[in-house]
């Protein structure tokens, strides 16, 4: 198993020395944490470190990150104050079930006979079929749904998480099998709104990809599994997204599920060949991703006029269809009743 230290190797040379002690300590649960720094320490600097080692190692699940905190001895010796969710022993009953699950997973989706891109594409979609999210993760009122939401215990113990466990949770899984992934975090910004949020980056056949299975999740209906946000480009996801960290160019298309899919459009003309194939088969729904000046309009109006045809010999004189549509990234789903 790989464990994909990201945001360690963006540190300098004592922060990484911290991030050491810091994760020694945390992983031994020590009350009080020496690091390796005397005198001044800013609470930028400590709050960049902890960032770091809580979205490369999303096993230290038990650490409350709301609430941990740097304290000094009258010889400017330094030391981190952490506070945890769970004891020593419960964190340990935990860890064998995660491990557990985890294993099992594995076996269960057979993701140590495929290459890295069905791994992440089963990781995926195992998410999308098994874990809601979880709209109560927030109520401060419900203090364990809180803490189970946000790490990976909400997907491996309860099937239930918000955007930090799911991303996690994909780490941890992908990781387990020698995919390299990181958890991004930043903010989100949809319907006006902006939110903090988190999702993932994906090494695949060495490029980076961007992937946001929680908004795979949230956006199914009625447990469909959709990909509008599997591997996609820089360009892409800063529509939505916004970063708060340095991180690998994702600039490649290649893994992008649409263009593996081989229904990836440019013009008119391959997408009118492709609906039209699609209906002549027989296939019910039909799903595409274009990338150009096409408009919704133009798309509606394709399908209306192909089915037209299909049908012009025959007594049927109106098949109808509905669609949804992922305008922003230019996805479509088109359902033929």
């Amino acid at each position: 198993m790989i464990v994909d230290r990201y945001y360690y190797h963006q540190l300098n040379k004592q922060e990484q020395a911290i991030y050491k002690a810091f994760y020694k300590g945390v992983m031994s649960h020590q009350e009080i944490i020496p690091i390796p720094v005397r005198g001044e320490f800013s609470q930028e600097s400590f709050e960049h470190i902890f960032m770091a080692m809580t979205r490369d190692n999303p096993l230290i699940y038990f650490l409350n990150q709301s609430a941990c905190s740097t304290a000094s001895d009258m010889f400017g010796r330094l030391a981190i104050c952490p506070q945890y969710f769970f004891t020593k022993e419960k964190v340990k009953e935990y860890n064998r079930k995660i491990e557990k699950v985890v294993n099992e997973l594995a076996g269960q989706l057979h993701l140590l006979e495929c290459n890295d891109y069905e791994k992440e594409l089963r990781v995926h979609d195992w998410i999308c079929r098994n874990i809601e999210y979880d709209y109560e993760g927030a109520d401060k009122d419900k203090v364990s749904r809180v803490i189970a939401s946000h790490n990976i215990l909400g997907v491996f113990a309860h099937h239930k998480a918000q955007c930090e466990g799911i991303a996690k949770a994909v780490k941890v899984l992908l990781n387990a099998v020698d995919v390299k992934c990181i958890v991004v975090t930043g903010d989100s910004i949809k319907s006006g709104q902006c939110v903090p949020h988190a999702w993932n980056i994906v090494d695949i056949d060495g490029e980076p990809y961007q992937l946001d299975v929680t908004w795979d999740v949230g956006t199914a209906k009625s447990r469909k599994i959709i990909y509008d946000y599997f591997n996609l480009t820089d360009s892409l996801i800063n529509l939505e997204h916004r970063a708060e960290n340095i991180l690998p160019k994702c600039n490649k298309s290649s893994a992008n599920y649409f263009v593996k899919a081989k229904c990836d459009f440019h013009t008119r003309y391959g997408l009118s060949k492709h609906i039209q194939k699609q209906i002549e088969q027989g296939k019910k729904e039909i799903f595409f991703r274009i990338n150009g000046m096409l408009k919704k309009e133009n798309i509606i109006d394709m399908v209306d006029a192909i089915l037209r045809q299909k049908h012009q010999s025959t007594e049927i004189t109106r098949v109808g269809f509905s669609y949804s549509s992922n305008e922003k990234i230019g996805v479509y789903y088109i359902r033929i009743n």
